[in-house]
């Protein structure tokens, strides 16, 4: 987590509009001189369209030429079904040449990793370099390295079972991982069989959005979670959103995996988690969000669009709380269950008071540079949870008192802090209210 001693606390409206971003990238560095190597990484880095028809690339010529001079490279016995345009139309699977083929780098599996990796080397990566493939190819074996270890063996003693997906031009849409392994294997073992894939091609006609369609129907199957991280699925559901769909369209489209609000609520979270990365000075920078996903879906889902709802509470106030939640996140190791609190904190006046003290601000809308440490911001946040935690115990005077008895039983009399004034002002002011207490009792 990118942590330092000071933060800015940033209330405006503006600030915190959760508009979305794209992920940040240059420009690439070099261009081969080389035609055929620039018309491949141009025609790549178009996402394989312009203006719905596919750009007929030298790439997707070598794959017809193979598949016209190899007959025999057609598959008869495999064929896949595959759906587009609202449609389901079987196509042949063809055993093609690994050379052939490019990765598909807009592929959701490892999107977090792509642009971490993209950030470390300050450029684009470019599938049809070489040296850029192998890194790609590392980055697909890296991610999961069990099912990278299970899959190795099924392919080394069963061969391919399914064929994968690839567009007409040859980027594979279905079946990355094994192609990485296959590319592995051929290079560790130089066995023939390891040097081919067997793929169904789709035809020119698949529009971009089809193209989504069938990657996420694909990638969202049954046990789609042990090949996606949790940002990965928010990005790749975010890329159906910047083709245009709706969440309803994405909804539909994943067989109603996710429905329409769970969508938009997964977007919304997504918004939140771009927010926090420019918050930290780390935009576009997903990997920092391994491990505190939850958080942020506590965050957005029991804080900040329950309070949104509320009408007594003002846009400058939301934020405040999200920017304190930042704080909380980037700071400490509070739980996402303690994250969710924050909504009680922002609706008890004396909680949320106790709770932004600690930064120095009082004015909603500000815009403060201050320095906090992680253990004045957790007896910030615990002690504004006990406010709220009494005022709903209310009622339950003796659970309050018992409450009470056994944080003085705690107190460490011998410690140097014990002697200090502010602790002698606290215990007077404690007695006080102790014998307002007792003298109120005797009275009933």
């Amino acid at each position: 987590m990118h942590l330092g001693s000071g933060f800015a606390l940033q209330y405006s409206q503006r600030s915190f509009d959760f508009a979305q971003d794209r992920p940040a990238g240059g420009r690439f560095d070099t261009l081969s001189t080389n035609f055929e190597t620039w018309s491949l990484h141009f025609q790549h880095h178009r996402d394989y369209h312009k203006q719905g028809k596919m750009l007929d690339t030298i790439r997707a010529k070598a794959i017809s030429t193979y598949i016209k001079n190899h007959p025999a490279c057609e598959q008869a016995d495999q064929g896949r079904y595959i759906t587009y345009g609202g449609t389901a139309t079987k196509h042949p699977a063809y055993k093609l040449p690994l050379r052939l083929l490019i990765h598909n780098i807009s592929n959701g599996r490892f999107r977090s990793e792509l642009l971490e990796k993209e950030e470390q080397l300050r450029r684009k990566l470019d599938p049809t370099a070489t040296e850029d493939a192998a890194i790609i190819r590392k980055l697909l074996l890296d991610q999961n390295e069990s099912e990278t270890k299970a899959l190795r063996a099924d392919l080394l003693a069963n061969g391919q079972q399914e064929p994968g997906i690839i567009t007409f031009d040859g980027a594979v849409i279905n079946a990355n991982r094994r192609m990485a392994i296959l590319w592995t294997l051929h290079a560790e073992t130089k066995d023939p069989r390891f040097e081919y894939i067997e793929v169904a091609r789709l035809p020119k006609g698949v529009d971009e959005v089809d193209l989504w369609r069938i990657e996420a129907g694909l990638q969202f199957g049954k046990d789609f979670r042990l090949e996606y991280g949790g940002v990965n699925e928010l990005l790749k559901l975010r890329e159906g959103e910047q083709q245009g769909l709706s969440p309803k369209d994405i909804s539909q489209a994943l067989i109603g995996r996710f429905t329409e609000k769970v969508v938009k609520d997964k977007l919304d979270t997504l918004k939140l988690i771009e927010s926090y990365l420019r918050f930290i000075n780390a935009k576009g920078e997903y990997h920092r969000i391994t491990g505190d996903l939850e958080k942020f879906i506590s965050l957005h889902n029991n804080v900040q669009q329950p309070l949104k709802n509320k009408h007594d509470q003002k846009g400058a106030q939301v934020a405040e709380m999200i920017a304190i939640g930042f704080s909380l996140i980037q700071k400490t190791d509070l739980p996402h269950m303690e994250i969710r609190k924050l909504r009680g904190i922002a609706t008890n006046e004396k909680a949320r008071k106790e709770l932004t003290e600690v930064f120095g601000i009082e004015i909603p809308g500000g815009i403060k540079e201050v320095k906090v440490s992680k253990d004045d911001l957790v007896e910030a946040f615990t002690t504004a949870r006990e406010v709220v935690e009494a005022q709903q115990e209310r009622d339950k005077p003796e659970r309050l008192i018992k409450r009470a008895q056994s944080a003085l039983d705690g107190i460490n009399m011998r410690s140097a802090s014990f002697k200090s004034s502010s602790v002698s002002v606290a215990l007077l002011k404690l007695k006080s209210r102790v014998d307002e207490l007792i003298m109120a009792a005797s009275k009933q």
